[in-house]
């Protein structure tokens, strides 16, 4: 589908795009240059966004950026270090990144993948994968398209993301179940894009969110850290108070607000500050 339908670059975009296009023809590579995620769905919404992560279908992201830089090199335009991000799951970084700043953007270069989980684990098994793999392992349909920078073209390998984006509606690429017992932190991830763009959560989503086994796993495949995130990134969005339901509505209380073990709480200094506080 051609881009143009959905939105328009702007100079700085077709600029650095087209720049990593002659570093594809001079070192005569076979690598599809796509955008994945976010800032496609961003673009298509009508909005801007400076989180340009580039996905390759045939190499590691380091390798394609010292490319980058050795055309920046011979070209007399001014390079920078490049960075690499090694995979940190509980970071919900599951594969190595590298980032780099091309014409004063800032850039993440990854290659696609395809995932695979344990039982008790939410720290899948990466691998190489295909476009259509990479997007049906991602969280929602509405995260999952990519624009083909070769091509010039939006792709929607699940069918159902430029829809969703349409009716704003948020579901998984796959059974919400499976992809919830996956990786659980996305419940979380559900109902903070949901409040974010005020969009609805499909009915299979939301039964899928209240199951006891999903919830179990929520609470205890995912590190307090990483919930903690993501609630502040509702809170701190636009629509707090539609988080705040939906985690209600999910029976998700007890997990996004429990402490952790480690601590304890005697109850009467807690009688004793609360009296103090109403004083």
């Amino acid at each position: 589908m051609d881009s143009d339908s959905f939105f328009t670059l702007t100079q700085k975009e077709q600029t650095l795009f087209t720049l990593l296009l002659e570093v594809v023809e001079y070192y005569s590579l076979k690598t599809t240059l796509r955008v994945a995620g976010g800032w496609v769905r961003d673009k298509i919404l009508g909005g801007e966004c400076d989180d340009i992560d580039i996905a390759l279908d045939d190499m590691l992201g380091k390798d394609f950026a010292d490319y980058v830089n050795q055309y920046l090199t011979l070209k007399g335009l001014e390079t920078h270090k490049i960075g690499v991000i090694v995979s940190n799951p509980e970071q919900s970084k599951h594969l190595e990144t590298a980032t780099m700043q091309v014409l004063g953007t800032w850039l993440d270069f990854v290659n696609l993948r395809s995932e695979t989980y344990t039982e008790h684990s939410r720290i899948p098994t990466m691998d190489f994968g295909d476009p259509a793999q990479d997007a049906f392992r991602r969280d929602l349909t509405i995260n999952s398209m990519f624009y083909n920078i070769n091509k010039k073209t939006v792709e929607d390998f699940t069918e159902k993301g430029l829809d969703d984006l349409k009716l704003g509606l948020i579901r998984t690429p796959l059974d919400p179940c499976q992809t919830f017992l996956d990786d659980p932190l996305r419940i979380l991830r559900a109902i903070r894009f949901a409040a974010r763009y005020n969009f609805s959560i499909v009915p299979e989503l939301s039964n899928a969110a209240r199951n006891p086994s999903i919830i179990d796993s929520l609470k205890n495949k995912v590190s307090r850290e990483r919930i903690g995130k993501e609630f502040a990134g509702m809170i701190n969005g636009p629509r707090p108070e539609l988080a705040c339901h939906y985690i209600l509505s999910f029976c998700l209380y007890d997990v996004v607000f429990s402490l952790p073990r480690s601590v304890i709480i005697k109850e009467s200094h807690f009688r004793e500050d609360s009296i103090d506080y109403i004083r």
